[in-house]
């Protein structure tokens, strides 16, 4: 059993290195979600947060964020609950999805 686990790591770790990795524009998820893509759980694995599909194609999504945004977002949701807030706008979350192969 040893053997066959052993042949089988071998085996992987070679057609692994021999892949050539394409590469790919990233795409923001709010574009997937608009072409029809829908999305589906992942595992911490790579650090995504989740990933979406259309059923042929596969992304991976990531939060792409800054503490500069964040602290906006912060500064204008700590004004609306205190009542000083005079413009609810705020940076958009970005998340952006790479395709896999």
């Amino acid at each position: 059993m040893r053997l066959i686990l052993a042949c089988a790591l071998a085996l992987a770790g070679t057609s692994v290195a021999a892949l050539e990795v394409d590469e790919s524009e990233f795409v923001f998820v709010s574009d997937l979600a608009a072409r029809g893509f829908d999305p589906f759980a992942t595992s911490a694995v790579g650090n995504a947060s989740f990933g979406m599909t259309d059923g042929s194609d596969l992304y991976m999504c990531f939060l792409a964020d800054s503490s500069e945004l964040q602290a906006k977002r912060q500064a204008v949701l700590l004004a609306e609950l205190q009542g000083t807030n005079q413009d609810r706008t705020v940076p958009n979350i970005p998340i952006v999805c790479i395709l896999t192969q």
